[in-house]
């Protein structure tokens, strides 16, 4: 068995023994609760010194390990991914050789005929589309890096053209990445065509491969080092691209919105849309706080235009399709009015003088879109959405003047342990607020560790507050992730000086 193999074989067998094992132990995490918190901690320490021991066993990484010895953290990170989700995918999302993910995404990938010959192809976390002509297919789309044998899979399943154009949307992994897969699998074709602005990004990767990979979470070893680990587009284009295939029209219009490469694909002679990330179904990840600079009031533009399109078929990355003309026209503009209502806020805080966190911590959406079901917070907030606008129109001083010349971290910390009469006060307070107000608690908790890194009260205050965090309906999936490292970093910490 090999050992990409025997590692997924060993993740499951040991999540399934974490799972029963959990039951026994604890039977109802609400009753364990309900005992107070003392009781409740010596539960949850039980189970965690069990699960550790079954993780040893089972040889795993050090993230995979928290999610073992926290099951019910691993609902709560899949939630607010678009279709079925995969662990292995999800933190290997560059691994084209990763089999335990190429295996996960051929079974979980399913193709959904919207309109005749028009196909979503549904994979966990994103969507593809597949145009068949009388020429050949058109795909636009390749998801991450293990998907690429599986949409290729489906596109023969559905299809007996061969492939003739390749088309991506934006450079993000989770749809510019499986092209390699589906080469390899025999299915090259006469063209791939994205926006010019595709290629500086793929070189950004490249340089910032570690630092990228940091921040999403995934193994930089498997990222590309250059082009050559790539499939660049044979053809780009600056504005707008048509092109024919079996008689139809196609229409590629750029409009910078989460990327400033992104593209849509309009078919007129179907009235289909492949709207790219444009739109997701939920408040959109326009404010993402461990990205680049987005865009959302040419987002909004975009939207507009798309709706003026009068589309009958609407062809999602992320969710289902929608095939109600109407309801296509209202979801655009919806969106379009959330992320420009957001944007003018911001701006009428900045023109008013008020500090940076005055302003986003106002934004809200108004009446009318505040419950509109196509915007609830799934990824990020109105508020992370703010931000990113004060990034682009501002600069990097929050408006605080002890943070132009700020003194280290870590000495703010001790300073503030120091008052408070040590880390181990700090880290006790940190716990007994989560309860309450977890906000705080995740303040005191991060002093704490920020003071010293090495104090197993730190450590545990880390692991109890962000765990309560993560699990905290109202945290978003942005949110998650980035809680979810904080953990890992303490749990790492607590093992290493365990050993």
């Amino acid at each position: 068995m090999g050992t990409a193999r025997k590692n997924s074989w060993l993740f499951r067998l040991v999540a399934a023994i974490a799972f029963f094992l959990v039951g026994i132990l604890v039977g109802s995490s609400d009753r364990v609760a309900d005992l107070g918190t003392e009781a409740a901690r010596a539960g949850r320490e039980a189970r965690r010194n069990v699960l550790a021991k079954v993780a040893d066993v089972g040889e795993v990484d050090l993230r995979t390990r928290v999610f073992i010895e926290n099951p019910e953290l691993i609902p709560a990170v899949a939630d607010g991914f678009g279709g079925e989700f995969s662990m292995e995918i999800a933190l290997n999302m560059f691994g084209h050789d990763h089999q335990p993910a190429v295996a996960d995404a051929r079974e979980l990938t399913r193709a959904v005929e919207v309109a005749p010959r028009t196909w979503l192809i549904r994979m966990p976390i994103v969507n593809a589309v597949l145009f068949e002509t009388d020429e050949g297919n058109v795909l636009v789309d390749t998801g991450m890096a293990p998907a690429g044998p599986a949409i290729l899979d489906k596109m023969r399943e559905v299809s007996d053209q061969p492939l003739h154009t390749i088309i991506y949307t934006h450079g993000h992994v989770d749809h510019a990445y499986g092209t390699r897969g589906i080469l390899e699998g025999g299915a090259v074709p006469e063209q791939i065509l994205a926006h010019a602005a595709i290629l500086p990004r793929f070189k950004r990767y490249f340089r910032l491969r570690e630092s990228i990979a940091g921040y999403m979470s995934q193994k930089a070893e498997q990222m590309p080092r250059s082009a050559a680990d790539m499939v660049v587009p044979t053809e780009v284009f600056e504005d707008r691209l048509e092109f024919e295939l079996g008689g139809e029209t196609f229409v590629l219009q750029h409009h910078r919105g989460e990327t400033d490469d992104q593209l849509y694909v309009w078919v007129p002679g179907r009235r289909a849309l492949a709207s790219a990330d444009y739109y997701q179904g939920f408040l959109p990840n326009a404010g993402n706080g461990k990205r680049v600079q987005r865009y959302p009031e040419e987002w909004a533009a975009a939207l507009r235009e798309m709706a003026a399109l009068e589309p009958d078929v609407l062809l999602p990355a992320h969710g289902d399709a929608i095939t109600d003309d109407e309801e296509i026209r209202e979801v655009l503009s919806v969106h379009a009015n959330a992320l420009q209502s957001i944007v003018d806020q911001t701006i009428a805080g900045l023109n008013a003088g008020l500090r940076q966190d005055e302003i986003f911590s106002a934004v809200e959406l108004p009446p009318e879109l505040r419950d509109h079901p196509t915007l609830q917070v799934s990824y990020v907030t109105p508020q992370d959405i703010s931000k990113m606008v004060l990034k682009r129109y501002a600069g990097w001083w929050n408006d605080i003047p002890s943070d132009w010349s700020p003194a280290p971290i870590p000495v703010q910390a001790a300073e503030l342990a120091s008052l408070a009469g040590g880390v181990e006060v700090l880290a006790s307070r940190a716990e007994e607020l989560a309860p309450t107000d977890l906000a705080m608690a995740a303040h005191l908790a991060d002093w704490a560790f920020y003071a010293d890194p090495e104090s197993p009260a730190a450590q545990a205050a880390v692991v109890e507050v962000y765990r309560q965090r993560i699990l905290e309906p109202s945290t978003n999936t942005v949110e998650r992730g980035i809680y979810l490292e904080r953990m890992v970093d303490a749990r790492g910490r607590q093992l290493a000086d365990a050993d």
